[in-house]
């Protein structure tokens, strides 16, 4: 089978607990175990479903590019640069947390302001005036502040990652991840943590959370699956690579073991990890990667059914290119904090410039050709890796699933003249009569919720909590996820 570039990477088992674990939830199984599925949906962003292949093979999709300059630098707090920066929708708006530096006092850590702004579509951001800091004597601005902490911990934000906590009281409900400057420590630097009710009033935590030179942007959420936090960041590996720990309680983490690293020649920024919404066990990075042979940075997407074990869809495809020759990011891009599923899409925020890894300097940022700009790209809802077919019949059955549910619904791409069937197959890979390949009514157009059905027959409660196993034939067709469900709720 072709394996669309799908590449491992050195990963770290945490504990034998944890391993055990994975084997519950239908991660890691044995050959004749059922993966227990449920009513989740499921993507196909690696082989885990995939046995048996023929003429298939993984492909990665890249995002879209919008072109939008969606935030630029035109305040004179932000007339160095922008830099780090996160997204989320939440309370019926789109909303923005980002770093930028100030000639004014560079370099020190008063020269960089933590900012905030917020969109009602996504697409047009303003930076309100909220009165937080005075900027030369005014509260007219959208700075949250410059340097935050008790005494010992008295420092700029750098490297934010902000996430919103579901298991949280109110006044903790928004949690952020950052480098911050404790006297305490040999070098200062390290991993801190702060708290906020509204996302615009932060309060940093007294101590360090995790005992780990900081640099880059942080990523952090609340797992439950895990009923931990994680934190991801950068560590030491063959140059610079990715690390990952847990926290039950977010004031603590464990240093960061190492989950993913590359060649010698292309270190790793910023993980920009994230749990995908909606969907089981599905972890994406979007990492960027330096290539120091052309100096400059694109940004990559790995995956992962755990957050531990990570590869590569296509190590060499990025997820978001460098942009050509006189747009505003040929040089450097760094994917934004969070992903936001708007309708049939899932929107990205990232930065560019057309300024190279090594030309980040004073002299060269504050000139307006080069500014960084934030952007969006956009990708089809799930639409990061799909089982692909081309002219020829291809085929595959996945290993023994147990559902709940009633109903089967995939996300399903279909080229003219192509098509997709399934058939059912019980665990021992027998026909299941009624339900055969030759029964299915051919899944023809473009669907993100296509009801799959056998003759006049939809219904499969039949196979209910039994375990089965589903063989799909497909021509000129790209399959994205999915998802057994109750029928009254696709009504």
């Amino acid at each position: 089978m072709k394996s669309g570039g799908h590449v491992p990477v050195t990963t770290v088992f945490f504990t034998a607990c944890l391993f055990l674990a994975l084997f519950a939830t239908g991660n890691l199984h044995a050959a004749n175990e059922a993966v227990m599925v449920g009513v989740q949906k499921q993507l196909f962003i690696d082989d885990l479903f995939l046995k048996q292949p023929t003429n298939v093979s993984l492909q990665m999709h890249s995002a879209t590019k919008t072109g939008e300059r969606t935030l630029e630098p035109n305040q004179p707090w932000e007339n160095a640069s922008l830099n780090w920066f996160s997204v989320m929708r939440h309370d019926g708006k789109f909303r923005m947390w980002y770093e930028c530096y100030d000639v004014e006092g560079w370099p020190t850590t008063n020269d960089t302001s933590f900012c905030y702004a917020e969109s009602f579509d996504g697409i047009h951001w303003a930076k309100p005036h909220l009165g937080l800091f005075s900027y030369h004597g005014s509260g007219n601005n959208n700075i949250l502040f410059r340097e935050i902490g008790p005494t010992n911990a008295y420092s700029r934000v750098h490297g934010a990652g902000v996430f919103l906590d579901p298991t949280a009281p109110a006044a903790a409900r928004f949690k952020c991840v950052s480098q911050g400057m404790f006297a305490q420590s040999s070098p200062p630097y390290r991993v801190a943590g702060m708290i906020s009710q509204d996302g615009l009033r932060w309060t940093r935590l007294n101590n360090v959370i995790c005992d780990l030179f900081a640099d880059s942007q942080y990523s952090a959420f609340w797992d439950a699956d895990r009923g931990a936090y994680v934190l991801f960041g950068r560590v030491g590996g063959r140059g610079r690579a990715i690390g990952r720990t847990l926290s039950s309680d977010f004031s603590h983490f464990e240093p960061l073991q190492l989950v993913l690293e590359n060649e010698t020649t292309r270190d790793l920024y910023n993980p920009a990890a994230v749990k995908y919404p909606g969907a089981a066990n599905a972890y994406f990075m979007f990492p960027s990667v330096y290539d120091h042979k052309t100096d400059t940075l694109d940004i990559h997407l790995a995956v992962s059914r755990d957050g531990i074990h990570w590869s590569y869809p296509d190590r060499a495809m990025p997820f978001i290119a460098l942009g050509s020759a006189g747009q505003f990011d040929t040089g450097s891009l760094y994917m934004g904090q969070g992903l936001i599923q708007v309708r049939n899409e899932v929107w990205h925020y990232y930065s560019g410039s057309p300024l190279k890894h090594e030309e980040a300097n004073i002299e060269l940022l504050t000139k307006p050709a080069n500014h960084r700009i934030y952007s969006r790209a956009k990708i089809r809802l799930d639409g990061y890796v799909s089982v692909q077919a081309g002219d020829d019949q291809g085929s595959f059955v996945t290993p023994p699933l147990q559902f709940n549910g009633d109903s089967l619904t995939l996300n399903v791409a279909v080229r003219n003249g192509g098509s997709v069937r399934v058939g059912l197959l019980d665990e021992a890979g027998n026909p299941i009569p009624g339900f055969t390949p030759a029964d299915c009514v051919p899944i023809t157009g473009d669907h993100l919720r296509h009801v799959v059905a056998w003759n006049t027959k939809t219904n499969l409660s039949s196979s209910t909590g039994i375990p089965i196993r589903l063989n799909f034939q497909m021509i000129k067709a790209n399959l994205f996820a999915f998802q057994f469900t109750n029928s009254k709720e696709l009504k």
